[in-house]
């Protein structure tokens, strides 16, 4: 190699060595910018905190907390205990059980079909967008389940499979490796009165389910105490959001779960089944962080929901109806949504 060629590879080594080193230069200049115009308000006031909650919430929420080690240093000891204990326990309720029978299928009957009978709106914010499915029949929606054992199915697949015409992703899965196989499902999990999952049958888990004259209810119930309820559909999530007609997310819980595509199912007093779900991460719209736990209880607020729970959410996060994907899912997979352990769908009588 002569000297010529030596020095035009010295020349480029350094151009690339100058550029990384201004690059690094510009982002701490950013960096010490937004430390002093943003630190006052982060560190010294109640909605700076609210907000460092919520940052580190977004990635606890993720099924991923080793990450979280990284942004320890936006909250104390203290902090960070209390909001990781409101993630890992949160506080709950039991909703009351009425014997008022609704008149949700009577309202049904005065559509030709059910489909027809179903409202889907569409609420757009700065931070996210979400699509909410009323079902005026409670009794046709089911929990349904994939039909293998290693893996889940995507949600047109359950909801083809069981003759259904609209849906939403319902419970969590083991995900080794995280890879969002979605085959072994978590918690609780009955349909149809059947427990397909659920483990010690004695042990209290908060569920979210639905009676046999399709009542919904939510609270820390074993699988022995549902069955005894009557419960027919039933799946293990949470936190929850509404509970007889109170807003039950705290400042602690909001922050705890942070910012992420959203799912969620709840009920009205008149027995119309709510399903919202929201998109976020910014990853189909770049401006869209994702919905917070109290977005999702004030939506659910607005449509006069009694009771309401979240449900896994993220990458999950998938509604369908009439074989028309409402939002596209946070992920990637050849069929361009998550592979499923459960969802909740409508099922016409």
């Amino acid at each position: 190699m002569d000297l010529i060629t030596r020095d035009a590879e010295y020349m480029t080594r350094s151009k690339r060595k100058r550029k990384k080193n201004r690059l690094w230069r510009v982002f701490l200049i950013l960096f010490l910018m937004f430390l002093t115009a943003g630190g006052g308000f982060l560190y010294g006031t109640d909605q700076g905190l609210q907000y460092r909650k919520l940052l580190v919430g977004s990635v606890l929420s993720t099924q991923h907390p080793q990450y979280v080690k990284y942004l320890r240093f936006l909250l104390s000891k203290s902090e960070f205990d209390a909001l990781y204990d409101a993630w890992k326990n949160p506080k709950t309720v039991e909703s009351k059980i009425t014997d008022q029978k609704n008149n949700h299928i009577a309202k049904a009957a005065m559509k030709p079909s059910l489909s027809e009978s179903i409202q889907v709106d569409t609420v757009n914010t700065a931070n996210f967008t979400a699509k909410v499915m009323i079902i005026p029949d409670p009794t046709t929606v089911h929990v349904v389940t994939s039909k293998y054992s290693y893996k889940g199915e995507a949600l047109s697949d359950l909801i083809t499979e069981n003759n259904a015409i609209a849906g939403i992703n319902a419970g969590g899965f083991v995900d080794k490796g995280g890879t969002g196989s979605g085959g072994q499902m978590l918690g609780i999990v009955i349909s149809n009165g059947s427990v397909l999952s659920g483990g010690d049958r004695n042990a209290p888990q908060l569920v979210g389910g639905f009676l046999k004259d399709g009542e919904f209810i939510t609270g820390n119930y074993s699988v022995n105490q549902l069955l005894k309820l009557g419960v027919r559909e039933a799946v293990s999530f949470g936190p929850q959001l509404i509970v007889n007609g109170v807003n039950r997310v705290s400042a602690n819980l909001d922050g705890a779960w942070g910012w992420a595509p959203r799912t969620a199912i709840g009920q009205r007093q008149d027995g119309s089944v709510v399903m919202i779900i929201t998109d976020g991460r910014f990853y189909w719209d770049k401006t869209h962080r994702g919905a917070s736990m109290s977005d999702m209880a004030h939506l659910f607020e607005k449509y006069n929901a009694v009771n309401a729970i979240a449900m896994d959410g993220g990458g999950s996060t998938t509604m369908i109806k009439d074989g028309a994907l409402l939002l596209k899912p946070a992920t990637s997979t050849r069929v361009g949504m998550r592979y499923l352990p459960n969802a909740w769908v409508v099922i016409p009588h």
